[in-house]
C-alpha cells in the first residue's frame, strides 16, 4: 500500500493519469456526428475552406474560393487560427476532417487538466488538491455541453490556456516572478483560440490585480507586465492586424451588434434563471447549464472547509470563490446586462460565463474537499476517501455522457464528401457573420439571384471572354467609357489586385466595395479595347504582420531558452 501511495504522489504519474482520463472522457465523442451539433458543420467547413485556399487560393490563405455561390468568402480572417490550423494538420494525418477535429478536441480536455494541475500546484504546493482540481475542471458539465452539444471549439480550447495565464500572473504577484512569461504564452493561446474568452480573461486579470494591487505596484512587476503585453501583441499581429485592416476597408457583419445580437437587450433576454444551474429547461433552450450534484455538494461544504484552508492560500481561495460566484451571477437575468458596455455584450450568451465559473471554482472545490479529508488521522483512510470522491465524480460524469447519443451515424463522412466533391456552396449553407454588411443585407435578394459574371453598375462597356476560376478572373472589354463602374463576381475583401491592360500600358485599378458588397472597379479612362485581370495576392500590411509575428516568436523562444539556461546555472551555483 505504501508503494502505491508513493507512486500516486509522483507528478509524472499524475500527468499520465490526467491524460488518460481526458481521453476516456472523450471516447463517446468519437461516436457522435459533428454535423449534427450546433456549430460542428461550420468547423468542418472551416477546414475544407482552408484546403480550398491552399489548393486554389493564395498566401496568406485568408480567402476561400468557391464558398458563397463561388463569390469567395473569408472563414479565417475573423476567427482565431489556432483552432483551424492545428485540427487541419491532424486531419491531414488521419485522412478525415471530422476525425481531426475530434482528436484535437479530445486533446484539449487532457491538456487543460494538466495545465490546471500545474497552476494549482504552483499556488497550493499540494498535489492532491492539484489533481482533484484538474479532474473537476476536466469533467465540469458545461465543458461536456460545450463539446458534445455545441461543439464551440474556440470556447473549449480557451480552457487550455486560462490556467497558464493565471499561473503566470500568480507567480508574478505572489511567487518569484520567474514564470511571468506564462502570461504571454497563455494569452497568445487565448487570443488565437477565442476572442470573447480573451476579452473576459483580460477583464478578470485586471480584477485579480486589483485584489493584489499592492503587490502589483512595484517597478519590476509593472515592467514584466508591459513586456508580456508587448510580446502578446507582436506574436498575435498576424491575426490582429489583418482583422483590423479588413474592418477598416468595409463594414462586416461580425462587428455589427444589430446583426450579431450583441447588444444589451438581446444579452439580457437570453440570460438564465438561477434555478437552471440545478434543473434543465430543455423545452426552451437545448443547452444545459446544470452544474451537477458533485459541484453542488463541494460548493455547499465551503462553510465547513474555509476555516481549515491553509492561511497562505486563503487570499487566493477567497478571490477565486468570489470571482466564481460573480461569474455565475453574471449568467443570470438579475445581472444588469442592459447597462453593460458593448465590449462585454459581445459575449452574446451570458451563460458562457459558466465556463469561467468552472475555472475559478475548480481550485476552490478541490481545496474544500481536501481540507476536510486532511482532518482524518489515518493516512490510508484519507486516500481511500479521496479516491471514492473521484469515483463519485466519475460516476456522475458517466451519467452526463449518456445524454449525448449518436443522432445520424455517418453524417460527417457524407457531408465531407459532398463538400469536397462539390466545393461551390450557397451563402445560406455557411455562417454569414463574415460577410460584408452590404451583402448580408441583400442575402435573400441580390446575392441569391446574382449571376457569376461581371456586372456593369454604371456607365457602358462591352464585356466578353470572361474566364474565372477560384480567385482568378480575366475578361476583355471594348468601348469602355471613363468612370464606368464594373462589379466583379467576388465578395469584397482586401487583398485582390485588379489590373487594366489597355492603351499600350498596364495599371492597377483601385478596388472598392459596391453597394451590394462585391468588389468593384472604375475605369480611369476611355478604353477602346483592353483586358482586366483579377488575382488574390493579399495586402502588404498582411505580409508585414506575418513577418512581425515570426520575428517576435523567434525572439520570444530565444528569451525563454536563455531564461531557462540562466535558471539552471543559478541552481548549479547554489548547489555548489
Amino acid at each position: 500500500m505504501r508503494k502505491i501511495v508513493e507512486l500516486m504522489k509522483n507528478r509524472k504519474m499524475h500527468y499520465a493519469m490526467l491524460f488518460i482520463i481526458g481521453l476516456v472522457i472523450c471516447i463517446p465523442f468519437f461516436w457522435l456526428q459533428l454535423r449534427d451539433s450546433d456549430d460542428g458543420f461550420i468547423h468542418l467547413l472551416r477546414l475544407i475552406s482552408l484546403q480550398n485556399a491552399f489548393s486554389d487560393g493564395g498566401f496568406p490563405f485568408l480567402l476561400t474560393p468557391f464558398f458563397c455561390r463561388n463569390f469567395g468568402y473569408s472563414m479565417t480572417v475573423f476567427y482565431p487560427p489556432l483552432v483551424t490550423f492545428i485540427p487541419y494538420i491532424i486531419s491531414k494525418m488521419l485522412g478525415s476532417y471530422a476525425s481531426g477535429l475530434k482528436v484535437f478536441s479530445a486533446l484539449t480536455v487532457s491538456i487543460s487538466g494538466i495545465f490546471m494541475y500545474n497552476f494549482v500546484n504552483e499556488v497550493t504546493k499540494n498535489k492532491k488538491i492539484s489533481f482533484l482540481s484538474a479532474i473537476i475542471y476536466m469533467v465540469f458539465p458545461y465543458r461536456l455541453e460545450d463539446m458534445f452539444n455545441r461543439f464551440a471549439i474556440g470556447e473549449f480550447t480557451a480552457f487550455v490556456f486560462m490556467p497558464i495565464v493565471f499561473q503566470g500572473l500568480y507567480n508574478l504577484l505572489n511567487g518569484d516572478g520567474k514564470k511571468h512569461f506564462y502570461i504571454a504564452i497563455g494569452a497568445i493561446g487565448l487570443m488565437l483560440s477565442h476572442t470573447i474568452s480573451t476579452i473576459y480573461i483580460a477583464l478578470f486579470c485586471v480584477i485579480y490585480i486589483l485584489f493584489n494591487i499592492k503587490k502589483f505596484l512595484k517597478k519590476e512587476v509593472i515592467k514584466k507586465c508591459i513586456f508580456n503585453v508587448i510580446v502578446i501583441l507582436l506574436i498575435s499581429a498576424f491575426f490582429i492586424i489583418p482583422m483590423l485592416e479588413f474592418n477598416s476597408k468595409a463594414d462586416y457583419a461580425i462587428f455589427k451588434s444589430n446583426l450579431m445580437k450583441t447588444d444589451g437587450n438581446y444579452t439580457q433576454s437570453v440570460a438564465i434563471e438561477p434555478w437552471q444551474f440545478i434543473k434543465d429547461k430543455v423545452a426552451e433552450n437545448p443547452v444545459s447549464f446544470v452544474i451537477g450534484i458533485p459541484t453542488l455538494v463541494m460548493l455547499c461544504i465551503t462553510i465547513l472547509a474555509f476555516q481549515h484552508v491553509n492561511e497562505k492560500n486563503k487570499d487566493f481561495y477567497l478571490t477565486y470563490l468570489i470571482m466564481g460566484i460573480v461569474c455565475m451571477f453574471m449568467c443570470t437575468k438579475y445581472f444588469p446586462w442592459l447597462y453593460m458596455p458593448q465590449l462585454l455584450n459581445n459575449i452574446q450568451f451570458p451563460w458562457r460565463l459558466v465556463g469561467f465559473a468552472m475555472f475559478f471554482l475548480s481550485p476552490v472545490l478541490a481545496m474544500n474537499v481536501c481540507c476536510l479529508v486532511e482532518k482524518i488521522k489515518k493516512e490510508n483512510i484519507k486516500y481511500i476517501i479521496y479516491g471514492l470522491i473521484i469515483v463519485f465524480i466519475g460516476i456522475f460524469t458517466v451519467f452526463e455522457l449518456r445524454a449525448y447519443q449518436v443522432v445520424n451515424p455517418g453524417a460527417d463522412k457524407v457531408y465531407e464528401k459532398e463538400r469536397i466533391e462539390n466545393p461551390i456552396i450557397s451563402h445560406m449553407g455557411v455562417n454569414r457573420e463574415y460577410l460584408p454588411v452590404n451583402a448580408i443585407n441583400k442575402q435573400s435578394t441580390y446575392m441569391k439571384t446574382r449571376e457569376d459574371r461581371v456586372y456593369i453598375l454604371q456607365g457602358s462597356a462591352d464585356v466578353y471572354n470572361e474566364n474565372k476560376y477560384a480567385l482568378d478572373l480575366s475578361f476583355e472589354l471594348k468601348n469602355g467609357k471613363k468612370d464606368t463602374m464594373l462589379e466583379l463576381p467576388y465578395l469584397f475583401y482586401p487583398g485582390y489586385v485588379v489590373t487594366l491592360d489597355a492603351n499600350s500600358n498596364t495599371k492597377n485599378l483601385e478596388i472598392t466595395e459596391s453597394e451590394n458588397g462585391f468588389v468593384s472597379v472604375t475605369l480611369p479612362e476611355d478604353v477602346e479595347s483592353g483586358k482586366i485581370t483579377l488575382e488574390y495576392k493579399g495586402t502588404t500590411i498582411e505580409t508585414v504582420s506575418y513577418i512581425i509575428s515570426l520575428i517576435a516568436f523567434i525572439a520570444f523562444i530565444a528569451y525563454i531558452i536563455y531564461f531557462k539556461i540562466k535558471k539552471v546555472g543559478e541552481k548549479n551555483e547554489g548547489e555548489n
